[in-house]
């Protein structure tokens, strides 16, 4: 009987022992996985940390190599900035020239800061419509080597580039899609190269495609390069 009692004893000790035991256990396991969980979450937070920072710092250096590229171009020494222009249409309110998107917006220096919709830029009548143009007159007559059409909103629509010399005639210069790869939301240079030209001129007529490019097509400015 006393056997009986103590296996008794013993196998309640142990299992009692047993029970404490797995507890201990479970606490454990659920204490590291917390734990690991926690790491997890933190490594998530330092990984999207590093990937915005990569980010931003990637903008910082878009902006500033275009601000590089943008001074050089405007302070161009064989460059010049229109004094007149005339367009097929115009977004203006009224026929006074200086009014916002009147064409004669995009005569002098670039004054758009930013890749938005403005009206120191001319703009067409409606968005889309299909084949539009300015013609801008420059002061002195030079024998051109390239044309540069500052564009702050919807680049890419120029198909054609014309120079009409100091007799009156037409010279298409550039003609086709405009295949530049345009960074997202920034102000761009559409830029056209050509031989330098035998013969003078002092005015440039860009032809526009709107249909090709949604929404407005924006110029800021156009640049003629010559001497």
């Amino acid at each position: 009987m006393k056997n009986i009692i103590t296996a008794l004893l013993v196998s309640t000790f142990v299992l009692f022992v047993g029970c404490g035991k797995k507890s201990t256990q479970d606490g454990t396991s659920q204490k590291e996985e917390k734990k690991e969980e926690t790491k997890q979450e933190q490594t998530k937070k330092v990984n999207e940390d590093s990937l915005r920072q990569a980010e931003e710092n990637a903008n910082k250096e878009k902006m500033v190599k275009f601000a590089l590229e943008d001074e050089k171009m405007i302070n161009d020494e064989k460059g010049q900035w229109a004094i007149e222009a005339e367009a097929s249409s115009t977004y203006a309110s009224s026929k006074e020239k200086e009014t916002p998107y009147s064409p004669w917006q995009a005569t002098g220096k670039p004054n758009v800061e930013n890749y938005t919709d403005d009206g120191r830029a001319w703009a067409t009548q409606e968005a889309d419509k299909g084949v539009e143009w300015i013609r801008l007159k420059f002061e002195k007559a030079v024998n051109a080597a390239e044309v540069r059409a500052r564009q702050n909103i919807g680049p890419g629509a120029i198909i054609k580039v014309e120079l009409i010399d100091t007799d009156g005639k037409s010279h298409s210069v550039w003609e086709g899609i405009d295949k530049t790869k345009y960074e997202p939301n920034m102000i761009s240079w559409f830029i056209a190269k050509f031989d330098k030209t035998p013969y003078k001129t002092k005015e440039v007529k860009l032809t526009l495609a709107t249909n090709t490019v949604p929404y407005w097509n924006e110029i800021d400015a156009v640049q003629l390069i010559g001497e």
